[in-house]
This record gives structure tokens, sequence and C-alpha cells, in this order.
């Protein structure tokens, strides 16, 4: 009795590991594409056949926890996901047997089915209300089994109710505990790499990626870059004068048009309050200009609509330089990128500068 029942739970916790890795971030959302929620359901169903096929035959009836994996399709999966599920163990149970304990315990995943639907329309699902699921549905199983089918076992009725409290319990817990580190590691590992107010690459991983196609320059004569470096001009008036707040508007809406303006391939990056930089990979030095200047004249031409609405003119100042035609040493690009930006500042913002000389 206990052996069925125990081997029963060792594949619903091995299952719950192998379904979060498998669908990691799409089981926070359930509005997924219509493939991924069938094949969440298929994958909830086959679980519910194999909990069959290895459950507890006692009086020409299975006795296992496949109602665990139909609470599962319903709350990360939705009603396409529930339905695929059902089908497919309903399919699994009439093909082992088709007797009176099979018909009710169809009714039972049923009701289990329709109560996770309903719980799933919450916000956020707890363990107290997966809790109240599993005491629903098991009292339930437990009704059917002692009235209809006639298994009076006290003691068999005791120990499923423990069981598949724990096994149900586990199962939601280790799908939410292992999704929530998921979603944990993904935003870790995008505050490494991004800047977190405009989105674009953060100081760190714009030098990493220079620093490769530094070691690329070295070794293949026929490569060329160019860089540029942009500066938002009299940002902390604007910071002053409106707040701090409005000062973080500007500059996500700078970021946004500086991606709009360049390749889906260019790295760009936030690296300092108001600093920005754009590398230009196979880039020649007219080619960058000319993208320089679309990105100042995106920025000077049309205002920046602050959080309070108003409409607010930002102009910026903008330093060229590239690779090879200003140096022969790629790593002392970003250097004479500045030395161009503080030029164009100099020489009254607003400005592109770039120099067709060797520095």
């Amino acid at each position: 009795m206990l052996k069925e029942l125990f081997v029963n739970l060792t594949i619903l916790i091995t299952f719950n590991y192998l379904f979060t890795h498998l669908f990691k971030d799409r089981l926070i959302h359930k509005k997924d594409r219509l493939s991924f929620q069938l094949i969440k359901g298929t994958a909830c169903g086959l679980l519910g056949v194999i909990l069959m096929n290895f459950g507890l035959t006692y009086h020409h009836s299975i006795i296992d926890f496949r109602n665990i994996p139909i609470m599962i399709a319903a709350l990360y999966g939705g009603w396409v996901s529930t339905a695929a599920a059902l089908m497919i163990i309903a399919a699994g149970r009439m093909l082992i047997s088709l007797n009176e304990s099979a018909l009710y315990s169809m009714i039972t995943i049923c009701i289990a089915a329709v109560l996770s639907l309903i719980a799933s329309r919450r916000e956020k699902v707890q363990l107290k209300h997966v809790l109240l699921l599993l005491i629903i549905s098991n009292g339930f199983i437990s009704f059917f089994f002692y009235v209809f089918v006639d298994i009076y076992s006290l003691k068999l009725h005791f120990y499923f109710w423990l069981i598949s409290i724990i096994g149900g319990m586990l199962s939601l817990y280790i799908i939410e505990h292992e999704t929530n580190a998921h979603l944990l590691f993904k935003q870790y590992k995008f505050q490494a790499h991004f800047d977190f107010l405009t989105g674009i690459y953060n100081r760190r991983k714009f030098e990493e990626i220079t620093q490769d196609l530094y070691q690329q320059a070295a070794h293949t004569p026929s490569l060329q870059f160019s860089l540029i470096y942009m500066d938002i001009d009299h940002f902390k008036t604007i910071n002053d004068q409106y707040g701090h707040h409005e000062g973080d508007q500007v500059l996500k809406e700078l970021g946004s048009r500086l991606k709009q303006n360049i390749r889906n391939t260019d790295p760009a990056a936030r690296i300092g309050g108001e600093e920005f930089a754009v590398l230009l990979p196979n880039c020649t030095p007219e080619k960058a200009f000319q993208i320089a200047e679309r990105i100042r004249h995106s920025i000077s031409h049309t205002p920046i609509v602050l959080t309070n609405g108003e409409k607010l003119a930002v102009t910026a100042s903008l330093g060229v330089a590239h690779y090879p035609r200003n140096t022969d040493k790629p790593e002392t690009l970003p250097v004479l990128a500045d030395q161009m930006l503080y030029k164009a500042k100099e020489s009254g913002r607003n400005k592109v500068w770039f120099s067709e000389k060797k520095e």
C-alpha cells in the first residue's frame, strides 16, 4: 500500500523539477501561445497516466495522485492545458480498464479541474489555496470511494490523504521556488549586463564588448569600427529645475531614441550619469558621422514629454572616433572619442565633432 503511494510521490516530485526546467519562465503566465499551452497540458496528462500505471490497485480501483497534475495544468497552463490533460488522463484510464470506479475517478478529477481553474483566476495562488484545493478534491475522492466503490479501509484513506497532501504541497512549492529562482537569476543577469533605467548595456558589459573587438582588430588588419560618445547638454540644470524623477524620464527617452537610430547589432550603453556610448563595428568614418548626426537630430528636433505632461527641449553633444582613421591603437579609441565630445561641447553644444586626421 505505502510502496505504491510513495512511488507516486517520487514520480510527482521528479516531474516537477523536469517541468520547471522545461518551461522555466513560461510558468509565470497562463496567456501563452496555444502550442505551449497544449504542450504543458500534454506533459501533465502523461504524468497522470504514469501515476495511474504505478498506482495502487485496490478492489478494481486505481488509487493514485492524478488529481495533482490536473491542478498543475490549471494553475500554470490555463483551461487549454487543463482540457488536454483531462483528455489524456481519461483516455489512459479507459485503456487500463473501464468500470464503475473509472467513471467516478473521472468525475473527481473533473471537479478538481474546475476548482483549480477557479483558483487560477487569482493574481497570486498561495500554498494555503493549494492546501484548500487538495482538501476539497481529496474529500470528493474519499466520498466516491467510500460510498460508491465500497473502499472502507480507514488506513488506506489516511495514507492517501497524508501522502497526497504532502505531494501536492511539495509539487506547488517546488514549481514556485524553481520559477522564482529562475526569474531572480534572469533579473540578476540583466542587472549585470544592462542599465536598469534605459534598458541598454551598462558600462561593464560595454567595456567587455569593446575589449573583444580590440582583440579582433589585433588579428584582423582589415577590421574597422567607430565609437560615439554622447553627453546630454545641461543635464544638471534639468535635474535641478525639474527633479531627478523627470531627469530619469529624459534618460529613458534618450536611451530609446539612441536604439531607434542605430543597427540592432550596434552595442549601445549608458556609461555614466548622462553619458552614452555606441560602438559601430564595420562602419566607415563617414557613415559613423551620419549616424551620430541622425542621433543628434532625433534628440534636438523632438521635445521630450515629461511625466507631468510638460514638453522639454533637450540637446546632446557627440564625439566620434574611428579605427584606424584616427588611431593605430584601437584601445585608445575611448580617449579620442572623449576628446571629440569635449570639443563638441566647447564649440557650443548640440553638435557632432569628428576629426579626419590621426590624433
